[in-house]
């Protein structure tokens, strides 16, 4: 093989063991630190963790290395081999066992498990301390696979914990054996090793650190914004916002400036292509609630949503767990299973945030809009068109109320009794309400303390009679 194929061959494999280095680092960085678990699985939890950290370190440091000593590589790659491998390999090694009180994920005992990988890499390791002794260490590899193969013959572990094993070895078998071949045939080496002082090499090596830590955020905003997606649990329909529902809930409002597809979009083919639009976005922060730390820039990736260039968005979202994303400025939205909708559909719920919370009494909110026109998944937001001073009747135990649409479509009564009522909508005869013809009025209930969201919507009547109704209620 000639010298130059030899050395773009070198160098293409130590750009990819780099790259997929890097790429199980950021995988590492969105992995939730398993801190306080306590339940039977914490102990598998904290060795794909570890496992995970491990792959990215082994593969970052050994590709580093193989420009300038290639046989040192590969040792690196075989070092990090088995107990990167036991540590991925072992949560993924059991049974589900069904006992009387539901199904259990039943793994090997720890020291089960590591006997049995010890064991699993004994007929390649032992022949190492008779390597100069070709037929001595072929009897030693021989005695090792034999007694191996008699353990796994009978092991109920062999199963669910040799495939794993062999299927997280076998990268760095490759990337190892490679590397410790270059060196053997002597392929030529891609960087010449130069002696330097101390402070040189301290400060290469802050350098590269600094670098590696830059591509790898980078990577771990890319992987959060491809693996965007659509399919969340439906919680059918959310109240309004009144307190932040976990340390980790972000609610504010941005403006998109680039919005990009996921895989899931890109593999299925939405008929999006040339289009603003993708289920996840680059935006600018324009008004913040709570959950966006001030130490966050003003841009921010958003995920798991319907986003349009140049459109704003109310997100009601949660920031990323993982022990590094929870650190950056990513925030799933969480379509299907929170508030979050174009800016100019949010008018209650910008109406709840900035009055605050009711203490000590009851609030009923909404608002009175023509229906829209469905025109896709994938139509740019319709600009509402929303309803003003129209008079809603509110009728309980206690009396009747009334209130009329402001301005902005949305009307408020404040202090109400908490009870049952019913309410009703005083529209031209030429109109009804409701997306669905009802013959009745809307009822709810009002507890203390609490939100109450009802919003109506006018529709022509094609009848001679005139109909009250409610497009949605929520609490």
């Amino acid at each position: 093989m000639r010298p130059r194929l030899k050395v773009v061959i070198s160098w293409l494999v130590a750009a990819l063991g780099f790259f997929v280095g890097l790429f199980a680092l950021a995988k590492f960085g969105m992995w939730r630190l398993p801190l306080g678990d306590h339940d039977p699985g914490w102990l598998l939890r904290w060795l794909t963790f570890v496992g995970i950290a491990l792959f990215g370190v082994g593969f970052l440091v050994g590709s580093l290395f193989a420009p300038r000593n290639p046989r040192r590589a590969g040792a690196i790659f075989l070092t990090f081999l088995p107990i990167t491998a036991f540590c991925l390999a072992y949560q993924e090694s059991g049974f589900l066992v069904w006992r009387a009180d539901g199904g259990w994920f039943e793994p090997p005992f720890p020291l089960t498990a590591i006997a049995l990988t010890l064991l699993f890499y004994a007929p390649f390791a032992a022949p190492l301390i008779t390597l100069r002794n070709k037929k001595r260490a072929a009897f030693v590899f021989g005695v090792a696979a034999l007694v191996a193969a008699l353990v796994f013959i009978r092991s109920r572990w062999t199963p669910v914990l040799v495939p794993p094993l062999a299927g997280y070895s076998t990268p760095f078998i490759l990337f190892g054996s490679f590397w410790l071949g270059t060196h053997k045939f002597g392929w030529p080496v891609l960087v010449q090793a130069r002696s330097g002082k101390l402070g040189r090499w301290i400060a290469v090596t802050g350098i590269t650190s600094l670098v590696i830590l830059c591509l790898d955020l980078a990577m771990t905003l890319m992987l959060s914004a491809l693996g965007s997606s659509l399919f969340q649990e439906d919680c059918n329909g959310k109240s309004p916002i009144t307190h932040r529902e976990s340390p980790k809930h972000a609610v504010f409002t941005a403006r998109v400036i680039f919005a990009g597809r996921s895989i899931w979009a890109l593999t299925r083919g939405q008929g999006t292509h040339g289009l603003p639009v993708g289920d996840w976005a680059i935006g600018i922060v324009q008004q913040k609630f709570w959950g966006v730390p001030s130490a966050w820039p003003h841009l921010v990736l958003m995920t798991d949503y319907i986003y349009w260039k140049d459109e704003s968005y109310f997100i009601d979202g949660v920031r990323q767990n993982g022990w590094v994303t929870r650190m950056l400025p990513i925030v799933e939205a969480r379509v299907g299973c929170s508030r979050s909708r174009p800016e100019q559909d949010a008018v209650v719920d910008l109406r709840v945030l900035r009055e605050g919370p009711p203490i000590g009494r009851t609030r009923l909110v909404g608002y009175v809009r023509r229906p829209q026109v469905f025109a896709g998944v994938f139509a740019p937001p319709a600009p509402p068109s929303f309803v003003t001073s129209v008079k809603i009747s509110v009728t309980g135990s206690a009396g009747t109320y009334t209130a009329s649409t402001d301005q902005s479509g949305v009307y408020e009564l404040d202090g109400l009794p908490p009870g049952d009522y019913t309410l009703q909508l005083a529209v031209p005869d030429s109109q009804m309400t409701g997306s669905h013809e009802r013959r009745t009025p809307p009822r709810g209930h009002l507890d203390k303390n609490a939100v109450v969201e009802h919003n109506f919507e006018l529709a022509e009547n094609r009848g001679d009679e005139r109909h009250d109704g409610a497009d949605t209620a929520k609490r």
